[in-house]
């Protein structure tokens, strides 16, 4: 992956002190189990926000600007180029069910596009938790 020209650094292990940064679908204004797993990350060291244009946030999830995106709309022409970008510099995308997303639609949500398989598995930890405790 390039930008500008420029290959695009692989990810580097985030410091342990410092919070997971993630871009997240606003929990207001989606489906009540949605809801309840997107709250699952406003916990202990996950510095969650409202996520913005979704090509620019797959931008930062590959630059390494933002951990991970938590997403819960399908819109093939929001996630088709920013999943494939992150995939090929080095991230991973994973639904609630822990499988790839599909483009076709029909995929459990919310879900993930992480900078690595570790920070993928913590944010689907972190959105499972939310959807069972708030049951």
């Amino acid at each position: 992956v390039r930008l500008n020209g420029a290959p695009l650094p692989a990810p580097t292990p985030r410091p342990w002190n410092e919070p997971l940064r993630v871009a997240c679908s606003d929990p207001d204004h989606v489906a009540p189990d949605q809801r309840r797993a997107l709250l699952g990350l406003w916990s202990e060291g996950v510095a969650p926000r409202p996520g913005g244009a979704a090509g620019l946030e797959y931008l930062r999830v590959a630059r390494g600007e933002l951990d991970a995106i938590a997403f819960s709309w399908e819109f093939p022409w929001d996630h088709a180029a920013g999943l494939l970008l992150v995939t090929e510099a080095g991230g991973v995308q994973r639904t609630v069910a822990g499988k790839p997303f599909r483009l076709a639609g029909g995929n459990a949500l919310p879900f993930t596009a992480a900078r690595d398989e570790a920070t993928a598995r913590r944010i689907l930890d972190l959105l499972a938790a939310g959807r069972t405790d708030a049951a």
